[in-house]
């Protein structure tokens, strides 16, 4: 049974090993471990989601399921709970960027949009400073 609890700094290792196994990028992943969720086989991570909060906008990073565990929902609901905790932090939009899953993410209201367009508050983040490639799709879900 798959279990769902909020990341704390010991989690760091597990997940970095889940996302350097994924390709996906782990900067500035310490700065904002304590926004992430993680989905639990017993003890070992299977899946984790991370948001940042950059003023009234945020950032869905590190959204990862292990092989063996996908099909199974659990990207699906690790997504939703980044979206409430941004809904819950009075976020007025979520952005994401990604190479691989730009058809993933329209299931929840996220729509493609140029670099441009995502709001500039983001531009601290270290994915939009070039973790994450130029050629990555970016994308927003504006929160009400």
């Amino acid at each position: 049974m798959i279990t769902y609890c909020t990341a704390t700094t010991d989690d760091l290792p597990e997940i970095k090993a889940l996302l350097n196994d994924a390709h996906l990028p782990t900067a500035g992943l310490e700065a904002h471990i304590l926004n992430f969720i993680l989905a639990l086989d017993g003890e070992k991570v299977v899946g984790c989601a991370g948001l940042e909060v950059h003023q009234d906008s945020g950032l869905l990073r590190s959204v990862v399921v292990a092989p063996g565990y996908r099909a199974h929902r659990i990207g699906a609901k690790l997504t939703e709970g980044m979206i409430e905790l941004a809904q819950q932090k009075s976020l007025t939009s979520v952005s994401l960027l990604t190479e691989t899953a730009q058809d993933y993410f329209p299931r929840f209201g996220f729509v493609q949009v140029t670099h441009a367009e995502l709001p500039a508050a983001l531009s601290a983040s270290e994915e939009l400073q070039g973790a994450c490639p130029d050629t990555a799709t970016a994308m927003l879900l504006k929160l009400e």
